[in-house]
């Protein structure tokens, strides 16, 4: 027979191959399913809903320049940089802001009912009782779960499963709507109703700390841009209670509002601070001067004015108003650089424009610190401050707040210089005019001085009261840039879904099984199909024999006419077809194994017992003189048999026994040898393989396995053909490989391979058919069977 080399096989994953097994234990696949699916029922049914409420609020661009208290200081709107989407969604999700929120709200108490499984929370006027505390009480229990149990006649019972507060509530019935103080506790339970048969499930309620609940809020509360690149924002809430996030997100949003108008107003505020602090310290010279005045003028009441003397009081008053719009930036430049000494960054800086100080560079540096200043505060309130960006960004921000600060200071230590100048000139301007004052009469002189005095401290008061006035307008006018877009509403549950929750489970359910039956296959290292065998090996496939469910084993038990009969009927075909008929010589075929129990000592008797009922002269060889094997059941029970012959101690006519069948005749393995390799290597096997062939048609030899031991290797080297066994389930595809590798190297040839103990149902689609039939095909297999039997046999 021509051999043939083994071809490497696509080893892709086989859908056909795959969704056969998954048929084949269709009921684990049913089963999981099934169980899925109720895992997703109870899911839905016992999870606690839920929701998401969503929210939208534009951030406005700035109102016309002068009109803002920014624009009026600034000149432009330094805050610009600030409102980007990014600090405004950090800003939204900060403890503080929510906090301040929850100020406005009662959220101080959550109530709660118990059905079977679940804890639910209620809110609003689906409680039947409200809890009021007094928030100065000593010991205000915060995160304690107090159950209240109704008694009737409006009395209640508290009961908690806190230790330290287990004991303050045995044995204390309480009235409704009467206050109470245990374990310094002030509290007042007020209930609707107090029939307890109105009440179905049990009653429960729980103290709030708001700050802990700020930080809740802040955390679980998702700020994301407007859709299309609007400026403006979406806020998400989700939560249990979709009304109680519905109250709570349009407060929050108010909040956000008015927070954005407190801090346009700050600035205007600190300016007016300022400049009525200036307008207290002139004030209180002008009237003292006013009041010399007119003190003197009393006095001197004919004294005029000479024409000399209103000529140089008029240039003298005229370097007085410019005097005091330096005086006044004087102060500012002092202001100014104790604020950027000092460090304070919380306080708002007034913007030298507000004051009448032109500089471009000083009112352009002042605008940048604001906005750094307002982002570091932004990011200072973000509660992610331990993510390593968030405090990266925080470090750059203060660094460049820091360099901008030493940046300002060296600018405003020029305009300093340049002010100091100024008003160095300015000063001896007035003392040369004044020089000319002592040509006057002393009381002459003494009236324009004080006119003098009178006229700086009127000139800073007025332009003081032109600034004030110009803040107080531009706070009145000021509005917030946050624009409400759409109230909170409750968009969907979010959980449980419960479609999307049995798709998952139905997925999932035939998924496991599907995956836990590729890996077994996958990780398999035993034959189990016939594509197995055809991959892993070229040696053709001698035939199919069934698995055996009866308890005789061998044919002479069974009805000729039996299913195992007409498989090995195949096998005999199939052989006599590989072995030829060019000599008149009897065929020998060795049937071998890799390990014991594949079926090698089965298959040999019912072929040796096949051959003999179709009046062939056949022998059956029993050559594992290792493993003597049982003949019993056919009749023979004398043990001499090969090992005796070939040691010299008995003959041929004494090791060949008759059988109970015609034509069939066994020669027994005989004691157990010290050197049975040895025995099959001499003479007499060659000269008894010799006689043999010449009296019998068949010689069928049950060997040793190959995988084991050498043996049967060289029995095969006497036989027409070999039969190589391979049981489902059960042989290592190792050792196919291993045999596949010695008929490539010509150790072995013509061989063939008899697939044993095979379950037909186990096989893929295609194959099997041809090479045997399965039980049932013949009336004498077929047994009506039970319906218990009918159902485990699926198992």
């Amino acid at each position: 027979m021509e051999k043939n080399t083994l071809t490497q096989q696509d080893a892709g994953l086989d859908i056909k191959k795959l969704l056969h097994k998954v048929l084949l234990y269709w009921y684990w696949v049913f089963a999981s399913v099934a169980v899925a699916l109720l895992l997703a029922f109870l899911v839905n049914r016992y999870t606690i809903p839920q929701y998401e409420v969503r929210s939208a609020v534009m951030i406005n661009q700035p109102v016309e320049s002068g009109a803002s208290a920014a624009a009026l200081l600034y000149g432009t709107e330094v805050f610009q940089g600030s409102r980007g989407l990014t600090n405004e969604s950090i800003l939204l999700k900060t403890a503080g802001l929510a906090y301040k929120t929850l100020q406005k709200l009662d959220f101080g108490v959550s109530y709660y009912q118990r059905g079977n499984v679940k804890l639910t929370e209620v809110y609003g006027g689906a409680s039947p009782f409200s809890v009021s505390f007094d928030t100065a009480s000593a010991a205000i229990p915060y995160g304690v779960l107090f159950k209240v149990d109704l008694t009737g006649q409006g009395k209640y019972k508290l009961s908690s499963e806190n230790p330290g507060w287990k004991g303050h509530l045995e044995n204390k019935e309480f009235t409704s709507g009467k206050t109470y103080q245990v374990n310094g506790f002030t509290f007042r339970i007020t209930s609707k109703t107090m029939e307890p048969s109105d009440i179905s499930n049990e009653l429960l309620f729980k103290v709030n700390n708001l700050k802990d609940v700020a930080n809740q809020y802040a955390g679980a509360l998702d700020v994301s841009p407007y859709p299309g690149g609007a400026s403006a924002l979406v806020l998400k809430l989700t939560g249990p209670t979709p009304d109680k996030e519905v109250v709570f997100l349009n407060a929050h949003m108010q909040t956000y509002r008015e927070n954005n108008l407190a801090i346009k107003n700050s600035n205007a505020t600190n300016t007016l601070d300022f400049i009525d602090n200036q307008l207290q310290q002139i004030s209180d010279s002008l009237q003292f001067i006013e009041s010399n005045l007119e003190n003197f003028k009393k006095k001197n009441a004919e004294l005029g004015v000479s024409q000399e003397g209103g000529q140089t009081a008029s240039k003298l008053q005229e370097i007085e108003g410019s005097k005091a719009q330096l005086l006044i930036n004087q102060k500012y430049y002092q202001y100014l650089r104790g604020y950027l000494q000092k460090g304070i960054e919380k306080q708002e800086l007034i913007a030298p424009a507000n004051l009448g100080i032109s500089d471009p560079v000083l009112n352009t540096l002042t605008g940048q610190l604001v906005a750094l200043q307002a982002d570091i505060a932004i990011l200072a309130k973000n509660t992610n401050t331990a993510n390593p960006l968030v405090a990266k960004e925080l470090q750059s921000k203060r660094q460049q707040l820091q360099e901008m600060k030493e940046v300002m200071l060296e600018n405003l230590a020029s305009i300093e210089r340049a002010n100091t100048i100024a008003l160095q000139d300015l000063n001896s301007r007035a003392a040369a005019a004044s020089a000319s004052l002592k040509k006057l009469p002393a009381a002459e002189r003494q009236l324009i001085n004080i006119q003098r005095l009178y006229s700086l401290s009127e000139n800073l008061y007025v332009f003081l009261m032109e600034k004030r006035a110009e803040a107080g307008i531009a706070k009145a006018a000021n509005t917030s840039d946050v624009t409400i877009l759409s109230e909170a509403y409750k968009s969907a549950q979010i959980a449980p879904t419960p479609s999307k929750n049995y798709l998952t489970a139905l997925l999932l359910g035939l998924a496991v099984p599907v995956g836990l039956i590729f890996l077994k296959d996958f990780f398999n290292t035993k034959i189990s199909t016939v594509e197995e065998l055809q991959t892993l090996s070229t040696l053709p496939l001698l035939g199919l024999i069934g698995h055996n469910k009866k308890e005789q084993v061998n044919l002479v038990d069974q009805s000729p006419k039996s299913a195992l009969a007409e498989t090995f009927r195949t096998v005999r075909s199939n052989l006599r077809f590989m072995a030829g008929s060019e000599t008149d010589e009897g065929k020998i075929f060795v049937v071998t194994s890799s390990i014991s129990g594949e079926g090698k000592t089965f298959s040999a008797k019912n072929l040796a017992y096949i051959f003999a009922i179709s009046g062939e002269r056949t022998l059956l060889v029993n050559a594992d003189m290792r493993k003597p094997n049982n003949n019993s059941d056919f009749g023979v029970r004398n043990r001499v048999g090969l090992s005796n012959y070939l040691a010299g101690y008995a003959p041929l006519e004494d090791i060949i026994h008759p059988t109970i069948q015609e034509h069939l005749h066994i020669l027994p393995s005989g004691d157990i040898p010290p050197n049975p390799s040895e025995l099959l290597l001499n003479k007499r096997m060659e000269q008894l393989i010799t006689e043999l062939k010449s009296a019998y048609d068949y010689i069928i030899l049950d060997t040793p396995p190959v995988g084991i031991i050498s043996d049967g290797l060289e029995l095969m080297q006497l036989a027409d053909v070999n039969i190589f066994m391979v049981r489902q389930n059960y042989s290592l595809k190792s050792f196919l490989t291993s045999m596949q590798q010695q008929y490539e190297s010509g150790k072995i040839r013509n061989t063939a391979i008899l697939f044993n103990d095979v379950d037909y149902k186990k096989l893929n689609y295609g194959y099997g058919y041809g090479y045997g039939y399965g039980y049932g095909y013949y009336a004498e297999d077929v047994q009506e069977k039970s319906w218990w039997s009918k159902v485990t046999s699926m198992f």
